[in-house]
């Protein structure tokens, strides 16, 4: 009794300190994520969102049987949100502010399963430093300052992997049945974190011996993954199989995928840094994919270290399985995306944002190998490895956040709006910016689309020019369409967003050089506004 009583008092003041700690790293995350919500312009995705969850609500049921449809649950999620919170940018972003959040805290109860370290202090304990550089990392930062579902669907990937833990830890119904729904609600929420489920299944191949103990919950939670999925499987094959449909993306080469993900999640891709500067955080994740399992502190059984309170901390498998666990969750979805992109392809590399903690485990796992390779130089060069990580990051995250990087749409439109008259024409190229000028021309109340035709009109649609013809076809086309367009007009105002991808010869454009004058230009981050006066012939 007496050692147990010790032992208590050995482990709590521990325990108590690495809660404490989370929590202010909790807070300053949070912080950090509000401070710059609304630095940038929303783009036109995230528009889209506000549009998409505000039409009549038999509309956006309508997407859960619609083929080619993406996300119908975040949309309908954010229904009530809106009418509770109005649709500024600051309302839309700040669930993500808070997704994000709730993703530091699971990546640390994951990692507490996974990895050894718990309660310990300093870079021995790999669940809070994991937490620590997951509130950092400037891709998870990225889109926690972002209204789309990308920052849900880490923490809904996290949930369905931490239910999944449980369940094959400690067993019981009711968990199998939690990591039936979690992961449900991730495939609706996006289509593509169904890849989890592969991921999840290739974990229990290597859990032994747990994997005898747990085998008959597990298949029945996979029979009950049928009924949810069929209906996607039913509604999404014919545009994976149809050889006329597209997708939209240019498939990438595999070298390219590799490529583009290291940038990522080594927080380099925002703000466009040399490929140098990731070369110690690869170094770090791969000493903790190749060496990590020798760290392991044999936590799955108790012992002096461990405490009382810890035995049921690790899952009771041996630590090569665990961190090649890891190594599935980084690579495996990779893989199976590019294979399906060889079909039709589908590679986004925010598709695949929800690896981004495997990635963060073993880096965390990576410096707690240099410290432990050696004596004094070994922690020291851990120590500065860790530094340098916080650095890049923290000024990386800075400046993606301080920089435009995205389409300033905000700032285009209400310049147009500021500007223009009534009697002035407006040509949106490309016409899907219709939607931001609703928005970014209303009160961002419950619904900031009604009555915008009123602020919108006069308008056009800008013409779309990829249709195959001749250049002499085309230009013949477009004098005819722009002639009738501008009738009745003596004054033009221009918005260009995106316009190669609807004009890729720029024929509107020259057009308007060739019949007016251009009397005012003013240029944003990836946009252009320009007011042209028409010549009378």
């Amino acid at each position: 009794m007496n050692g147990l009583m010790n032992g208590k008092a050995n482990v709590a003041p521990k325990t108590w300190e690495e809660r404490i700690g989370l929590l202010i790293l909790l807070l300053a995350a949070f912080g950090w994520r509000l401070a710059g919500l609304t630095q940038q312009s929303l783009w036109r995705d995230e528009v889209d969102v506000i549009w998409l969850a505000l039409r009549p609500l038999r509309e956006t049921i309508s997407m859960f049987v619609s083929p080619a449809q993406n996300g119908p649950l975040y949309f309908l999620l954010m229904r009530p949100w809106f009418a509770l919170a109005g649709t500024s940018e600051y309302a839309l972003r700040y669930t993500s502010a808070l997704a994000s959040l709730l993703a530091i805290l699971l990546v640390w109860q994951v990692a507490r399963r996974l990895l050894p370290g718990a309660g310990r202090p300093g870079l021995a304990n790999i669940p809070l430093l994991a937490a620590f550089l997951m509130a950092l990392h400037p891709y998870q930062l990225w889109y926690s300052q972002e209204g789309k579902m990308y920052a849900l669907i880490v923490v809904l990937v996290l949930a369905s992997t931490w239910a999944w833990l449980e369940a094959m830890h400690l067993g019981g119904w009711q968990r199998w049945l939690i990591y039936l729904i979690v992961t449900s609600f991730c495939i609706y929420t996006h289509l593509l974190s169904a890849l989890i489920l592969p991921v999840h299944f290739f974990w229990f191949v290597l859990s032994a011996p747990l994997n005898r103990q747990r085998w008959r919950g597990y298949a029945l939670t996979l029979s009950g993954f049928v009924l949810p999925y069929l209906p996607l499987i039913w509604w999404q094959w014919h545009y994976l199989t149809a050889l006329d449909y597209e997708t939209g993306y240019a498939f990438t080469p595999f070298a390219d995928v590799v490529r583009t993900l290291l940038l990522d999640y080594t927080g380099a891709a925002q703000v466009r840094r040399s490929v140098y500067w990731i070369v110690p955080l690869v170094f770090l994740v791969l000493g903790g994919a190749l060496v990590g399992a020798a760290e392991d502190d044999a936590g799955t059984k108790a012992g002096p270290e461990a405490g009382p309170s810890q035995p049921t901390v690790l899952l009771p498998i041996a630590p090569a399985r665990r961190v090649g666990m890891l190594v599935i969750w980084l690579v495996g979805p990779v893989l199976l995306l590019h294979g399906v992109s060889t079909i039709k392809p589908l590679f986004v590399d925010r598709y695949l944002i929800w690896i981004g903690p495997a990635f963060v485990l073993l880096l965390a796992l990576g410096l707690r190998v240099v410290y432990h390779s050696g004596g004094r130089w070994a922690r020291l060069t851990a120590q500065v490895l860790l530094l340098f990580v916080v650095g890049l990051w923290a000024v990386n995250g800075w400046e993606q956040t301080a920089i435009p990087g995205k389409t300033q749409l905000r700032e285009a439109v209400t310049f147009v709006a500021e500007h223009r008259q009534p009697d002035q024409l407006l040509i949106l190229q490309i016409p899907h910016t219709h939607y931001a000028y609703r928005y970014y021309t209303s009160d961002f109340g419950s619904d900031p689309f009604s009555q915008s035709d009123e602020r919108l009109a006069p308008w056009a649609e800008g013409l779309w020019t990829q249709n195959g013809l001749s250049d002499e076809q085309a230009q013949a086309e477009v004098d005819g369409s722009m002639r009738q367009m501008t009738d009745g007009f003596d004054e033009v105002w221009v918005l260009l967003v995106e316009a190669n991808s609807w004009d890729g010869r720029r024929l509107m454009d020259a057009w308007l050089d060739a019949h007016g004058t251009l009397e005012e230009l003013k240029s944003f981050h990836g946009i252009e506004a320009r007011r042209y006066r028409l010549r009378q012939e």
